[in-house]
């Protein structure tokens, strides 16, 4: 089974939080995800959570606490994900996000009640939704592929990044 470490960022501003809208290989549709991307070699969570937010939306960010660490686990697919994501704060508020990577196809602050439908994917929707909210009764959630209503890929081409 593959290991894949992601790490995320919540950045909140004037209620609302920024989302991104990124191509996978073999979905039909752009997904909605939170900025952030796979760990590289020789890099902590925090510095994959700066580099990942510069990319995909030309922010410069400060990495703040814990807002949830999250697995999941797809025998079909072979992939075991572990994210953690941070809450985040902007180096300059005044500037506008922009995506400087191809795959990331729109960044937009989209209003905090209205995040969890457009994160339709069980894996996403339910500890963001819970962080914003928040109401977490403990930092972590754990999910198989067989529990969750809504998958993240629909394709069985989809990987994460």
């Amino acid at each position: 089974m593959k290991v894949v470490q992601l790490c995320s960022g919540l950045l909140i501003r004037e209620g609302h939080v920024l989302l991104t809208r990124c191509l996978y290989e073999g979905e039909k549709e752009p997904l909605w995800t939170l900025p952030g991307g796979r760990q590289e070699k020789d890099e902590t969570k925090p510095q994959t959570v700066t580099r990942e937010f510069w990319e995909e939306t030309s922010l410069r960010v400060g990495v703040g606490g814990l807002a949830y660490a999250s697995e999941s686990i797809d025998t079909q697919r072979g992939q075991h994900v572990l994210n953690a994501t941070f809450f985040v704060e902007e180096v300059d508020p005044s500037a506008a996000p922009r995506s400087q990577d191809p795959g990331v196809v729109e960044v937009r602050f989209v209003a905090i009640a209205d995040a969890p439908a457009l994160l339709r994917a069980d894996v996403l929707r339910i500890p963001v939704q819970a962080a914003l909210s928040g109401e977490l009764n403990g930092c972590y959630f754990s999910f198989r592929a067989d529990q969750v209503a809504e998958p993240f890929f629909r394709s069985p081409l989809g990987s994460p990044d």
